[in-house]
């Protein structure tokens, strides 16, 4: 599995990512599982101008405001650092959606298990 050095990432996007894993561990506790960092920065690919940094957080279950709660501390991870923009966006699942994902053989998450980057918890 990749580590996060591999990764092509500026130091902005490294330290907004430095923010936002302890802030989701602040807001959902014990119930997140997992913060992978996916896609081309993950594969190390050299970022073009509109490249994000893509991020899936996975819950231990879904409510219906996880994903505004998870976007509100994205949104200030990437603000928190004034010099330069970063763009991250996220996927929230629940490891049960994650799990039947894997079960269906999801190519998209065949993808995401090949090159993530685990940030924080379970790979």
């Amino acid at each position: 599995m990749p580590a996060l050095t591999e990764a092509t990432l500026s130091e902005a996007e490294r330290s907004a990512l430095e923010r936002l894993v302890p802030a989701l561990q602040g807001e959902f506790g014990s119930q997140l599982r997992s913060v992978w960092l996916y896609g081309s920065r993950a594969r190390g690919e050299t970022p073009h101008p509109e490249s994000d940094v893509d991020v899936l957080v996975v819950l231990d279950s879904e409510h219906p405001d996880d994903r505004r709660r998870v976007s509100s501390h994205v949104y200030e991870s990437e603000r928190a650092d004034d010099r330069s923009s970063v763009f991250v966006s996220t996927l929230v699942y629940s490891s049960g959606r994650l799990a039947q994902r894997r079960e269906i053989e999801s190519f998209f998450i065949q993808e995401v298990d090949r090159d993530k980057i685990v940030l924080f918890g379970d790979p």
